[in-house]
């Protein structure tokens, strides 16, 4: 096929004289509509516009509410890219959220939440139970959030 898109004076009339749009005349000439942009851009016949929007959270138009499961670990995450223990892109966990918003405080750095039933995508609180790691000074006493009964760690 002839490469018409490439002739500046062809390229000049069809899109400002006779008003075609750049899908139009790459279907025309047979190519990409990209292919077709670059050469009107090399022409100064089109400006390409430069990406300046901003893409990220709610304004993605691939948005789907800031949750979503996640493929290698299993548990759902949730984009709350202010909270201090948000990865890099900004996802907490939803398991952890559930059991901090049970408790009205921040999980501490020694405990996590399990489980109870292994499905990692189930957060009902029924179903999550808080496990602290490690040993608190002096082999204190602890108080399950569920029952209030108090148990001796060490």
């Amino acid at each position: 096929m002839d490469k018409q898109y490439q002739n500046k004076s062809w390229l000049y009339r069809k899109y400002v004289e006779e008003e075609f749009t750049v899908s139009e005349i790459a279907q025309v000439c047979g190519v990409n509509i990209t292919t077709v942009s670059r050469w009107a851009a090399k022409f100064e016949i089109r400006e390409i516009r430069p990406y300046e929007a901003d893409r990220k959270g709610e304004n993605n138009p691939y948005w789907k509410g800031g949750k979503y499961k996640d493929s290698q670990s299993g548990y759902v995450m949730v984009y709350l890219p202010e909270h201090k223990s948000a990865n890099k892109k900004g996802y907490v966990p939803e398991h952890r959220l559930v059991m901090e918003n049970f408790l009205g405080r921040p999980l501490k750095p020694n405990e996590t939440v399990r489980h109870k039933n292994k499905r990692k995508d189930d957060n009902k609180m029924s179903n999550l139970e808080l496990v602290v790691l490690g040993e608190p000074e002096h082999c204190a006493a602890i108080e399950c959030p569920f029952c209030e009964k108090k148990f001796k760690m060490g």
